[in-house]
């Protein structure tokens, strides 16, 4: 199921990526071929790449892309670097927490203000990224503790030399 899901996520972004491309092409068009430009795609564009931003970066969770400070950890012994991953991921869940707490009160407060030109409902096309954008990078962070700590529970294996 989770596959499925994964797959429309990445569908959608792509098709949300060629659509941002054409909106912002239709804007260049419009404003220096026809120099008639339209009041629309910058709005329209500004919203994809919120949504593109926010979703993406549940993407980059999924696949373990984004940044960290791993010169640091690398020093440690290995189950001191697994405890501090679990540590990190923690931090990230809080974080996750308050965005989507937060995300859900400001799409709450603005779903009856409209954005100028498109009309549509700051709420809902806006301010919605916030809790579906981290609530689905909240949902992978928690998935990834939970991997965390069974590889945690783990009875260690020794090595040649008597270590675990």
């Amino acid at each position: 199921m989770r596959r499925y899901v994964d797959r429309g996520i990445d569908f959608a972004l792509a098709c949300l990526l060629v659509a941002m491309t054409l909106v912002v092409f239709l804007q260049v068009f419009f404003r220096y071929i026809m120099n008639a430009p339209l009041s629309w795609p910058e709005e329209t564009a500004r919203i994809m790449i919120v949504w593109l931003s926010f979703v993406g970066g549940y993407m980059a969770m999924r696949e373990d892309k984004h940044l960290g400070f791993g010169l640091l950890v690398e020093k440690l012994p290995a189950r001191l670097q697994e405890i501090v991953g679990v540590l990190a991921r923690a931090s990230v869940v809080a974080f996750l927490l308050v965005v989507v707490w937060q995300g859900y009160g400001f799409t709450r407060d603005n779903v009856e203000i409209p954005m100028p030109y498109t009309d549509v409902s700051t709420g809902l096309w806006v301010y919605s990224v916030f809790p579906i954008g981290g609530g689905l990078m909240l949902f992978q962070s928690l998935l990834d503790i939970g991997k965390a700590i069974g590889k945690l529970r783990r009875p260690r294996v020794a090595d040649g030399r008597g270590r675990a």
